[in-house]
């Protein structure tokens, strides 16, 4: 009650302090006025007597020309000497006009008795009392009507499971739902009172217009009821949309109820003044009160809660941020904006006769709730981007779009703009024309880059969890290793691709929306492009070597490959060049025109040999047996039989050295994982060479001396050679000839 209360003590103010302008400044001015309107009419009356029908036809018609050229002034009528002039006749007008309103003060007071005359006169004992009486027996039978269908169609308000609801879409049906009830409810409530009264009561003209007027105002107060139910529900915590406990829910509908029903009933009595002849100064005075007291406290109810719209508004963002800026500056920028749009009315009103009072209070009430409405977008965009939820974060950001859209097209609506006949050329006409088409290009554009995005980022998702399922790891390759698929390769391009042509595109549509001839922006575009080919011919043929590298799937992410001077695992492609892992960590950028020869180590199959030397009198058959039971044995090995192509296997003596026979094997194996086998065979051949007694073959000296000689004879230098040779070699080493050892000794 208190926001009541200083609703009414600031319009008994403005009463008061306006009704102190002296009745004899009004009495004169009201004189000059009406002297001056005579004196016009007169001469007017004067120069279409002297005139013929033509001329009249012709001065007619030029008149509604230049009306019509006013209403439709385009951007060549756009001189600041015309404006200037303009400006101060408008001045002049709005002077005068104020005048006339301040002169009316006096009358104010006096509008009350003489609606209350005018609508009691001409009536029989007791009219005014039967006409209360119907009214209330008809809004009494209606609000019966609307009491028997109620637990029909809804429960109480609190009734319900109470659980914390986190779905926005799951709160919006709900609410919805119940919205939808409660306005059928007034429907009902509306059509019996509307039926009752019409029906079964004979009533004058003026009756009616005075119900109907009435019947309205209740109608849109319980519209408003409805809908801040929905959006604050102050008594349903688990399904408010904003961020307000139960008191401050409550508060902020209890202060947005009385500015509505106090604005609700006051222009509707205003609007049955009007009807019953009270016109002119004293009811624009009256109106413009009216709207003045109601955007005063519409103002009063968004200060009073700028703390619970700043929490709402900035929905958990950080101290600093945006958000959190205009989340603190919101409440006294909609204070500023809607005191000039109420001034812009008033102004509209003084000098015009069309002032469009519903499109004003609609824009006021929609930025009212706006950025609540995107806060909550915002939040549920976070909390899905917080579970990895991808799709509905990108349906949440884009509802904010929408969100714009449907913003823009409303006031649009409001103002009487329809972007589809717009064709008057007018500077407001067009900027609303533009900001539609703005908004609907970036809804676009953002929905077909989010489902591109989207779409991209699960595949490549999909793609590293079943590379990274197969026991594959591009970082710990050596030379080798398995690649990623090709699409794997090419996503990231393609991307890149479509986030680059969509900008160009949003770019492009957006110039031309705010009326510039992109024509000559794609000609510039054309030969600066061509003059950038001329002059970087190194990067024209990076990137177009590039293209062919990657049309011809040379090599893929994750795959080892050498260039000549570096080698290493594909770790990133851009348009370019492509940036490689060595083995041992190091990172080399190479430009795709640089390449001459390209080596791809991680393709298809890998074949690897693997050498073992013997002594001389090893049977070879008997290794061959061994290699193909051990080959046999690799392919059951849990962790590497799987990575068999070609199983391990003899291939026969391959040569005869100075200390044995060497005997090659192979195996091939899937690319990367040839090491591993490779470690696993050579323990194999080991333990089974061990088991047979076959040993290898190792390099030694042997030294023969006859017996007869001491080694007191031998010289000191051969001695030390025999020692070094064994201690530096770690091994025996064995001579050639027992003729070269003789030799040597």
């Amino acid at each position: 009650m208190r926001s009541l209360a200083v609703a009414f003590a600031l319009f008994a103010s403005v009463l008061v302090s306006v009704s102190t302008v002296t009745p004899v400044l009004a009495q004169n001015s009201n004189q000059n006025s009406n002297q001056t309107a005579a004196e016009k009419q007169a001469e007017a009356e004067a120069l279409i007597s002297r005139l013929s029908d033509r001329e009249v036809r012709e001065l007619l018609v030029g008149r509604l020309a230049e009306a019509e050229a006013r209403e439709t002034r385009g951007p060549e009528e756009f001189n600041p000497a015309v404006i200037i002039y303009r400006l101060q006749r408008d001045m002049g007008l709005i002077s005068e006009e104020v005048q006339h309103i301040f002169a009316a003060v006096v009358d104010l007071p006096a509008i009350f008795p003489a609606a209350w005359a005018r609508f009691s006169a001409d009536r029989k004992d007791g009219g005014l009392i039967w006409f209360f009486a119907t009214m209330t027996i008809a809004f009494g039978l209606g609000f019966l009507a609307e009491s028997a269908l109620r637990p029909v169609l809804m429960t109480r308000p609190g009734q319900g499971p109470q659980e914390l609801v986190e779905s926005t879409r799951r709160k919006v049906l709900t609410l919805g739902g119940v919205l939808l009830r409660r306005l059928l409810l007034l429907g009902v409530f509306v059509g019996v009172a509307t039926a009752v009264f019409v029906v079964f009561f004979d009533t004058t003209q003026k009756d009616r217009i005075a119900f109907f007027f009435y019947l309205t105002a209740t109608g849109v107060f319980r519209v408003s009821i409805a809908m801040s139910q929905a959006f604050h529900a102050p008594k349903r915590g688990n399904l408010r949309l904003p961020l307000y406990d139960d008191g401050e829910a409550a508060y902020m509908h209890r202060t947005f109820l009385i500015t509505v029903g106090f604005g609700a009933f006051a222009f509707f009595t205003c609007a049955l003044f009007g009807t019953l002849g009270i016109l002119g100064y004293v009811h624009e005075l009256f109106l413009i009160l009216v709207g003045t007291t109601t955007v005063s406290l519409l103002i009063y109810t968004i200060i009073s809660g700028r703390s619970l719209i700043r929490k709402d508004i900035q929905s958990g963002a950080p101290p600093e941020s945006p958000r959190a800026r205009f989340a603190r500056a919101w409440p006294w920028i909609f204070a500023v904006f809607t005191g000039f749009l109420w001034v812009g009315i008033v102004v509209r009103e003084l000098l015009y006769d069309f002032v469009p009072y519903g499109a004003a209070l609609f824009t006021i009430g929609l930025f009212a709730v706006i950025p609540s409405l995107d806060a909550l977008f915002y939040r549920d965009a976070a909390r899905f981007e917080a579970a990895a939820d991808d799709v509905r974060a990108a349906l949440a950001r884009a509802a904010r779009l929408t969100l714009l859209v449907v913003v823009t097209v409303s006031l649009a609506s409001a103002w009487r703009i329809n972007p589809l006949t717009m064709s008057d050329g007018g500077y407001a006409t067009l900027l609303a024309e533009a900001a539609m088409q703005v908004a609907a290009t970036l809804l676009v554009a953002y929905g077909i880059w989010q489902a591109v995005r989207i779409y991209i980022d699960r595949k490549i998702a999909e793609e590293d969890a079943e590379f990274a399922a197969q026991g594959h790891d591009p970082g710990e390759a050596e030379i080798g290793g398995t690649g990623m698929s090709r699409m794997r390769t090419l996503f990231p391009l393609f991307k890149r691709s479509v986030q680059m042509v969509l900008g160009i595109i949003v770019i492009m549509i957006l110039l031309s929306s705010l009326g510039v001839d992109i024509a000559p922006i794609l000609a510039g575009a054309g030969v600066v492009g061509l003059a950038i080919g001329f002059g970087s011919q190194t990067l024209v043929r990076d990137i177009v070597s590039g293209a062919f590298f990657l049309i011809d799937d040379a090599f893929r992410l994750g795959e080892y490959i050498d260039v000549g001077s570096v080698q290493g695992t594909v770790e990133k492609i851009s348009l370019r060049s492509f940036r490689l892992r060595h083995h041992r960590g190091a990172i080399h950028t190479v430009p795709f025109g640089t390449i001459d020869t390209l080596t791809n180590y991680s393709r298809d199959w890998v074949i690897m040999k693997l050498k073992f030397r013997v002594p001389f009198d090893t049977d070879v058959r008997a290794v061959k047996k061994i290699f193909k039971k051990i080959g046999a044995e690799l392919l059951e090995h849990p962790e590497i039989g799987e990575d068999f192509l070609q199983p391990f296997k003899s291939q026969g003596v391959f040569e005869v050295d100075d200390y044995g026979l060497v005997i090659r094997a192979k195996f091939t194996a899937k690319p990367g994982r040839q090491f591993m086998i490779r470690k696993e065979a050579y323990i194999a051949v080991q333990e089974a060479f061990a088991a047979n007694g076959i040993e290898f073959a190792r390099p030694e000296i042997k030294v023969t001396v006859e017996d007869e000689q001491d080694d007191d004879d031998i010289p000191a230098t051969t001695h030390e050679k025999v020692r070094a040779a064994a201690a530096g070699g770690g091994t025996r080493l064995i001579s050639h000839t027992a003729a070269d050892a003789a030799e040597k000794v």
